[in-house]
């Protein structure tokens, strides 16, 4: 490794572990745990302050993973162990239904607010949530739970007349669905075998890497039929963030097989997204790409202040805070084990986008935009109503943890 390279990785490293623990995990125990109770509430805006104290299905799976993963992989710190179980507890007591799914919403005291409302995203992230706790407290209670629920969600959304909120028309299939399978899949089989997790991860793998996949375009549909043939008004659309996030995916499964020729697809892969789709004016990743439809009508999108994005054409140029989050994730992880320049460069990119655009700190806030027109114009005084507890925190720990890795490593005696 080149000496300066190794001292700007030593540099972020500094300044993830300072963002990490310094700024985001204290705003969030103070405005978004609910230390009483058990679980998480995120809405908040930028300041913390509480817009409602209701607890959503997604972001208590996410947050028991984020706080699970914090004990297990930097630090064991018995307070992030403590934030997990006690979410777990709460949402395994209040919110699990007959029908072995969870509640969408409840109350700050348990109370349920929604029945499951059949969005399924909350159930694949409690899996994820679950079997991290489970490694974290050494509860296999929890992983048998996690193991079951994932299993069960993963046949649900295979159903033939399944029909994904986001999909076009029953039957879909999602990349999303296979994106939030393989996160949870591959760190179960880490942990333990299991042969039917390993036909789920082989499907998984092979639905993003080749069935969602447009060799016309070289970029990967969001959405396909069931049998997985190309939707006519979707075939060159890409979702451009989730491809990203997908293709990490399918390369820490990799890394779990030792297997070099799916990594280097998956890398490849996402070097074509990032080269067909980061705006190389203003930076950043828009949302979605129809390549060829120059008058394509996108969905107005509200901003924060109010402000609302109305866009037609080729590029959807809302950027969203989580797609920033899952390119610096990729590329990283891509630089790290191959040293690739167009890798180094793009991370780079969207790291200067995420100090420079997403980041409030310049407005003395220590939250972030969670998304933004093509030229990022957030305006100072401007309010929302959520905050995200995954994403920049997942983002921070997992590069955290292989820079310090990287950086160990390479100051061993040779």
């Amino acid at each position: 490794m080149e000496v300066p390279v190794r001292v700007t990785l030593a540099r972020l490293r500094d300044q993830y572990r300072r963002e990490l623990f310094d700024v985001q995990l204290p705003f969030w125990d103070r405005h978004g745990i609910d230390h009483e109770h058990g679980g998480f509430m995120t809405a908040l805006d930028f300041d913390g302050t509480r817009v409602n104290d209701e607890k959503y299905h997604w972001y208590q799976g996410r947050g028991i993973f984020v706080y699970s993963y914090l004990y297990n992989h930097l630090g064991r710190d018995p307070r992030h162990l403590e934030v997990a179980r006690k979410a777990k507890d709460f949402w395994l007591r209040h919110a699990r239904q007959d029908d072995g799914f969870y509640a969408t919403s409840l109350s700050r005291d348990g109370r349920v607010l929604e029945p499951f409302n059949g969005d399924i995203y909350g159930m694949f992230f409690l899996a994820e949530g679950l079997q991290e706790c489970a490694a974290a407290a050494g509860d296999p209670g929890a992983r048998d739970l996690s193991v079951s629920l994932l299993k069960k969600t993963f046949a649900h959304v295979n159903a033939p007349g399944f029909q994904d909120r986001y999909a076009p028309h029953p039957g879909a299939r999602v990349q999303g669905n296979w994106m939030v399978t393989l996160q949870t899949v591959t760190p179960m089989l880490a942990r333990g075998a299991d042969p039917e997790l390993e036909r789920i991860a082989d499907f998984c793998v092979d639905a993003i890497l080749h069935k969602h996949h447009n060799p016309e375009i070289g970029l990967t549909n969001e959405f396909r039929n069931h049998d997985f043939s190309p939707i006519p008004a979707e075939k060159n659309k890409s979702l451009l963030g989730h491809c990203c996030q997908c293709l990490w995916m399918v390369m820490d499964e990799a890394d779990r097989r030792d297997d070099h020729t799916v990594f280097d697809e998956a890398a490849r892969q996402l070097r074509r997204h990032l080269d067909i789709g980061w705006d190389h004016v203003y930076g950043g990743l828009p949302e979605w790409i129809h390549v060829d439809a120059a008058d394509s009508a996108w969905p107005e999108v509200t901003l924060a202040g109010n402000r609302t994005l109305r866009m037609r054409g080729e590029r959807f140029y809302f950027k969203s805070l989580w797609a920033n989050q899952e390119v610096l994730v990729a590329t990283l992880k891509v630089f790290l084990r191959t040293g690739a320049e167009w890798a180094w460069r793009y991370f780079l990119a969207a790291q200067k986008v995420q100090d420079e655009k997403f980041s409030l700190r310049r407005f003395g806030l220590p939250t972030y935009s969670g998304g933004e027109d093509r030229r990022f114009t957030f305006r100072p005084g401007a309010h929302t109503a959520r905050q995200d507890n995954y994403h920049p925190l997942r983002r921070l720990m997992m590069n955290l943890r292989a820079l310090e890795t990287t950086l160990s490593a390479s100051s061993r005696p040779r």
